[in-house]
């Protein structure tokens, strides 16, 4: 059953970076996307590295275009979800995952931990966190 996770989960994670990739046309360097979900809150949210600069995908892309890439990330949670039931797999809270273009290096980090019971944090406050850190690079 084990295997059978690995792969549902693996591919959930390759169709989030196809999504950020698709988004900006095959144009970055590297992609960050974070995916946070609780019984009550759903987020999703990336942004890219392209020619040493970081730029949010809000920058990137028409209104039209992000409103698009941003619902189907949100409901592209719902997979996630379906794949950890279906295996009998505790779900993550928190998925950041990042793809190197040029050398094709994926990592993932994921977290468990529900920052809707944590008023010292919240979801959108470790994404800008990241953006921020990485920006800084």
């Amino acid at each position: 059953m084990i295997i059978g996770f690995e792969d549902a989960f693996t591919e959930i994670q390759s169709d989030y970076i196809s999504l950020c990739l698709e988004y900006v046309g095959n144009d970055a360097d590297e992609v960050f996307a974070y995916i946070y979900q609780t019984s009550g809150m759903r987020m999703f949210n990336a942004f890219f590295r392209k020619d040493g600069k970081v730029f949010s995908a809000g920058q990137l892309g028409s209104e039209e275009a992000s409103d698009e890439f941003f619902e189907v990330g949100r409901n592209d949670i719902s997979r996630l979800l379906e794949v950890c039931e279906k295996y009998e797999h505790k779900c993550p809270n928190e998925m950041k995952l990042v793809y190197n273009v040029n050398t094709k290096k994926f990592d993932a980090t994921l977290g468990y931990e529900d920052y809707s019971v944590n008023d010292k944090v919240t979801p959108f406050e470790v994404f800008v966190n990241w953006f921020r850190a990485e920006k800084a690079k």
